[in-house]
């Protein structure tokens, strides 16, 4: 069995590289909590992994510091991988506890996980409970995806905090060498298990760049306990009208960090636990998920409203440039738009927090990079839906709160892109984490004519207006874009599949009591597969002239070609546009640039990883 182990092993290192959050590996960076009663994940931590081949597919799961483990999934059968069991202590190889006792603000070699498969691409998430029966989180990993070079987070902004809510930034290295710099973080924000004093801080009053190295699989989580940093001065503070501590540099200190490196990472960010709402401890709930780089996120955005309350149901959105502004349901946000301006925000409402009282009108409609909009949930038009447009590129996160204000989750969404095509299949057990079960739910983003079809325990690739038992609400018109519909659809079992002839953003959620958990399965721009090594008959084995090197498929893109580095940077393999295998002539490091072109806008373009390739002897 360790033999087998470690041949497989060795085929997933050097011969198998995925793309997208359907991927051959995923890198699960830890997450970070707060101590508490209501809010530590000892409720069970599980990993759902699953694949649209009908056939067997060989996975290996990597605890980080850990010896492999080698499972089999297919499409009916998808594995759940229990990180920790319920009831539980909540530290974990993928839980970091924020107390200031040195778990987090370090390189460790000890945490996350690693999930590869062989055969055919995977989808990985994890999923998460606490306090008992009062939170639930999910991230669904974005694969190949999740892999870039520049970040901004994004979290809930806790503007009435408790001693519980801690957000969080973590990442995980891809490869050996790689330099990671965070910063345009306020120098009043207290860092967990950081010196302020020694890190420094600059002109700007931000805190000095921090930098570490990282190789692969080596993770670096910085966090913050919402209630720490001091309380902002009132002129720039989000007003709280619940009596609670209020807007503290903590709060939303950690939004819009900017997240650098020189070779690809993953990143997660969020919150364990936090709230949009202004309640303190009591509407609060876990809220994270996996980030894409910079150049994947866009300037047009649909959301679709979860049913919950409007001071819950809030949209984020960060800007990754200066001068950002943004447009709603079709209506300009401008200084006749009701809203206010706050410390490193602006908030776009027609009331204040309380929900009650006018807010004024704007005084100032743009943001800077690394700044936000928070949209409050009363911006969402009479169909539960939201259309933005943003000047530009911005990252977007979505609260979600399927049925009551206790019941929140976060999400980072996808923006509409041409390239937004394929199926979801599948999405294991929506109703479940881990022993317990909840109400699955699943919100459906679609171009308006799509044909989708829907499979679960009591559907067989069924049309979207005839299922059974389930029930479909929609399709809903998007106020401010005629070319889009949305569908929410309750009641689903089971491993669900959507099927659709056109562009597809579909998002699961879960709740049960006061927990809610989920994200999106679709809509991110994935890169080409590295390219497979095939060797000519060379006795010298894999080495140019005697290598060619082949594509994997690439129907996603409307061409692609063939790059070469042979020291001094990389250039177009001339002759070799759209052709699926390339001879290897010379040493260097060659990949695949696969481009997308959307009417309308830029063309997009993804590179897979690089080959290198030595000559031979």
């Amino acid at each position: 069995m360790k033999k087998w182990i470690s041949a497989l092993f060795f085929l997933l290192i050097f011969g198998f590289y995925g793309s997208a959050q359907l991927s051959k590996i995923h890198y699960i960076p830890p997450l970070a909590y707060a101590e508490n009663a209501g809010s530590t994940p000892n409720s069970g931590q599980y990993l759902y992994i699953s694949t649209p081949s009908v056939t067997n597919v060989n996975i290996v799961i990597t605890p980080v510091g850990g010896a492999p483990e080698a499972f089999v999934v297919s499409n009916a059968t998808p594995k759940v991988y229990e990180i920790q069991g319920n009831p539980g202590v909540g530290a974990s190889q993928a839980m970091l506890n924020a107390n200031n006792s040195n778990q987090t603000a370090r390189v460790r070699v000890d945490r996350g996980f690693i999930i590869q498969s062989v055969e055919s691409e995977i989808y990985v998430a994890l999923r998460t409970r606490g306090g008992g029966v009062f939170q639930a989180g999910a991230l669904v990993s974005k694969g190949g995806a999740a892999l870039g070079t520049q970040f901004r987070s994004g979290m809930y902004t806790s503007y009435d905090p408790a001693s519980a809510f801690v957000s969080f930034i973590s990442v995980m290295g891809t490869e050996r060498g790689t330099i990671l710099t965070i910063n345009n973080i306020d120098e009043n924000v207290d860092l967990v298990d950081v010196d302020e004093g020694v890190l420094g801080s600059n002109a700007f009053n931000k805190l000095n760049d921090i930098v570490v190295n990282l190789n692969r699989g080596d993770t670096y989580t910085l966090a913050v306990m919402a209630t720490g940093g001091g309380a902002v001065p009132v002129a720039s503070a989000y007003p709280t009208t619940n009596g609670g501590m209020g807007h503290t540099y903590n709060s939303d200190g950690l939004i819009g960090t900017k997240i650098t490196s020189t070779k690809p990472v993953v990143v997660n960010s969020g919150s364990m636990t936090g709230a949009f709402a202004e309640r303190g401890n009591g509407w609060k709930d876990y809220g994270f998920d996996q980030l894409v780089d910079e150049s994947k996120v866009g300037k047009k955005y649909i959301f679709k409203k979860g049913g919950g309350v409007d001071i819950t149901e809030n949209v984020l959105l960060v800007a990754t440039t200066d001068n950002t502004s943004i447009t709603i349901n079709g209506t300009p946000v401008t200084t006749a738009s009701r809203g206010a301006r706050y410390l490193k925000s602006i908030s776009v409402s027609a009331f204040e927090g309380d929900g009650f009282t006018a807010n004024p009108l704007l005084t100032t409609t743009t943001i800077t990079a690394g700044e936000y909009f928070l949209i409050e949930g009363d911006m969402y038009d009479g169909n539960g839906n939201m259309y933005v447009e943003t000047s530009q590129p911005v990252y977007a996160f979505q609260g979600i709160s399927p049925d009551g204000p206790q019941q929140v989750g976060m999400f980072f969404a996808p923006p509409l892109k041409c390239s937004s095509l394929g199926d979801v299949n599948n999405i294991p057990e929506i109703e479940k984490i881990g022993d317990q079960v909840l109400t699955g739910k699943l919100n459906i983003i679609s171009r308006i004519g799509a044909v989708i079809t829907i499979t679960d325990d009591n559907n067989a690739n069924q049309p979207i207006g005839t299922l059974n038992v389930a029930t479909v609400d929609g399709p809903d018109a998007v106020t401010g874009n005629v070319n889009y519909v949305t569908y929410t659809i309750t009641g689903l079992l089971g491993n669900v599949s959507v099927f659709s002839n056109d562009e597809l953003y579909v998002n699961y959620y879960n709740e049960f009591d006061a927990a809610a958990s989920g994200g999106f399965y679709s809509g991110f721009s994935s890169p080409p597969e590295k390219p497979t090594e095939i060797n000519d008959g060379s006795v010298f084995g894999y080495c140019a002239p005697n290598l060619s090197l082949q594509a994997g498929n690439m129907d996603n893109f409307t061409s692609f070609e063939w790059m070469l580095d042979p020291g001094n940077g990389f250039t177009k393999i001339v002759g070799f546009d759209n052709q699926l295998t390339v001879s290897t002539t010379i040493a260097g490091n060659y990949k695949v640039r696969g481009y997308i072109s959307c009417p309308g806008e830029p063309t997009e373009f993804l590179d897979s990883d690089f080959v290198s390739v030595v000559l031979c002897p």
